[in-house]
């Protein structure tokens, strides 16, 4: 399955005809806007579709020496900043955060298509537009002075380690929470996510603990000022592709004019970031909204999936309307539809990235995975745990 969906989070397919590019709908003439944009990914990632990027500029802390990396996935399914160790300059000479016997730490994130990242923790600023976060845990992911990833950070899967299969130069999670483990790693030692290096060499490492000061971190709570939430805003295809699509990331919910929520349902989540999605007769109570995700994950006994290349996706004779609605832990709805259309057709185009109406089965019955493609021609503010802004107190997404 084309999903790189964290167990929470989520990623997609991509590629290059006529070219139709949608214009970025606000100005970013701000210092809370940075721009982003869909398309095709790095240089030699293969084909990529319904990847949102953006532009991340890491430095070492207290220095002057910075680097600006190019399309590093925005998902709002995961937390924190993990990039590439083959993209980062040796120049950086980044610090790693060490354990409790001054050893390096290490994280593994895995994801729901079978594919996981690990690799070292070192400490960066980070640099979003006018926006800075000082001294943050990142991950270097594939760095090849570490051993290779425990088995239950594996688990049989694929290891990401270069921008072909990854799609991405790098993962930057903006996702409802602060830390990416929260207490539960602070508490539990094989907690799966954070490990340390077991021997000087580092060619095994064991599980343990993780401070909150150790953990990846939503880089935005960090911030100086318009720190309690993120808005995606993402301009609407005028038919159900394009080449490209240009947005703008705006930082902060209603702490400037840039990012009044106006009309908007604010639809609160579970203390794990779930709200509830109905479907028929379906109630998939661990639904979420993740930009990670190329499309709509959710199963339907109705619509034919893929039996080519395109397995893991919906490829329906006709096309297929969805309607269904989103249900806050607040109790508060929005409903939502949209459309499935044949995947295959879609990816036969490789001059196109943008699909309004890719969707593919979740393998899950309790979930709905509102991928990238609900974004698009929706103003979507995220408020994060513990964050208050005029819509509430984080977590909740609204639109």
């Amino acid at each position: 399955m084309a999903m790189l969906a964290v167990l929470m989070s989520a990623c997609g397919g991509g590629g290059g005809g006529a070219a139709t590019t949608i214009a970025p709908p606000v100005t970013l003439a701000q210092s809370n806007v940075v721009p982003i944009v869909v398309d095709a990914g790095p240089v030699d990632a293969g084909y990529n579709v319904n990847r949102l990027y953006v532009d991340v500029t890491i430095c070492r802390p207290a220095s002057s020496e910075c680097q600006t990396i190019d399309h590093v996935l925005i998902d709002t399914g995961s937390i924190g900043l993990r990039l590439l160790s083959s993209v980062v300059k040796p120049a950086l000479n980044l610090s790693r955060v060490t354990g409790s016997a001054g050893l390096p730490m290490l994280t593994c994130v895995q994801f729901v298509d079978n594919t996981f990242a690990w690799g070292p923790l070192v400490l960066a600023d980070i640099v979003l537009g006018g926006k800075a976060a000082s001294v943050v845990p990142i991950q270097l992911v594939a760095d090849p002075t570490i051993g290779n990833a425990p088995a239950n950070c594996a688990i049989g899967g694929t290891a990401m380690t270069t921008p072909a299969n990854l799609g991405a130069n790098g993962i930057l999670g903006l996702g409802l929470f602060k830390e990416d483990c929260g207490t539960d790693c602070v508490a539990i030692t094989h907690n799966g996510s954070y490990y340390t290096c077991s021997n000087a060499s580092c060619t095994s490492s064991v599980g343990v603990k993780a401070s909150l000061a150790q953990q990846l971190k939503n880089p935005v709570p960090l911030f100086a000022t318009d720190n309690n939430g993120i808005l995606i805003d993402l301009p609407a295809l005028a038919s159900s592709s394009a080449t490209t699509l240009a947005g703008s990331l705006v930082f902060g919910i209603g702490t400037q004019p840039n990012n009044q929520p106006g009309t908007v349902v604010a639809l609160t989540t579970s203390a794990t970031g779930y709200f509830t999605t109905l479907l028929g007769t379906q109630s998939m109570s661990n639904s979420f909204l993740d930009t990670g995700s190329n499309g709509f994950f959710f199963d339907s006994p109705s619509i034919r999936e893929c039996l080519d290349s395109s397995l893991g996706f919906y490829c329906p004779a006709t096309r297929a309307t969805v309607s269904a609605t989103l249900v806050g832990a607040n109790g508060l709805r929005r409903a939502v539809s949209f459309s499935v259309e044949d995947a295959s057709t879609m990816f036969g185009d490789a001059s196109k990235t943008v699909f309004s109406n890719l969707a593919g089965p979740m393998g899950d019955a309790s979930s709905f995975d509102w991928g990238l493609p609900f974004f698009y021609g929706r103003r979507v503010f995220m408020g994060i745990e513990g964050q208050s802004s005029i819509l509430g107190t984080g977590p909740y997404y609204a639109f």
